[in-house]
């Protein structure tokens, strides 16, 4: 068991975010032995880092986090388990949604624009729904030139590609027990963090050359 000084020390999380944390059920409550004397689970060292991974890396609000830990395959010992199982949870839908026709409206395409810009995969709604992320990247796609738009093809198509061997990887990770947890928070490190940096460094060194 840990004092909330120690707690607060090892998962560099301000004393009022945890008892945020455990007024919003994410984390359970202390053991009160004395007056102003509580200890913590050292679980909860764990649950506060998946927290804070998730807003880090998902942007995911409370309620979402909520959601994710009341589901009942959620495993406190292998949040990152549950994560892959869940993730249509995580990025879910926005409270602010639009129909295709209402998209179509806004930015003048018609209903079969639309259409192939999603069979493509550069629009990406959920279950059918469109967000205000749909209707940003629309936004950005509305304003391309022909030679950007021949370069979003190429984005989709290495998407795809790219997206069968993560999945393939992924899965193969689900298939093996030994040291679960820990390779799936690696893995989305990888697809979270590191892919960006490959890809948007590479654009970046690439065009250093070419101004030399």
């Amino acid at each position: 068991m840990l004092k909330m000084n120690t707690l607060s020390q090892l998962t560099n999380t301000p004393k009022s975010t945890i008892l945020y944390y455990v007024k919003e059920g994410l984390l359970p409550e202390p053991q009160k032995d004395k007056p102003n004397f509580h200890l913590y689970d050292e679980k909860n060292i764990q649950l506060i880092e998946f927290i804070k991974y998730l807003q880090t890396n998902f942007s995911a609000t409370i309620s979402q986090i909520k959601a994710l830990f009341a589901r009942e395959d959620f495993d406190v010992n292998n949040p990152y388990k549950s994560l892959i199982h869940s993730l249509d949870l995580i990025m879910g839908a926005e409270n602010e949604t639009f129909n295709a026709e209402e998209l179509c409206q806004a930015f003048g395409i018609t209903s079969e624009k639309l259409d192939q810009l999603v069979t493509t995969g550069l629009i990406n709604p959920r279950d059918g729904i469109f967000t205000r992320r749909e209707w940003d990247m629309l936004a950005i796609i509305h304003q391309c030139d022909r030679a950007e738009l021949e370069l979003l093809q190429i984005y989709a198509q290495t998407a795809k590609s790219l997206a069968e061997t993560e999945v393939q990887i992924g899965l193969s990770i689900l298939q093996d027990d030994a040291r679960q947890n820990e390779r799936l928070k690696h893995f989305f490190d990888v697809l979270l963090r590191l892919k960006p940096y490959v890809l948007n460094l590479q654009t970046f060194n690439t065009y250093q050359q070419k101004k030399r």
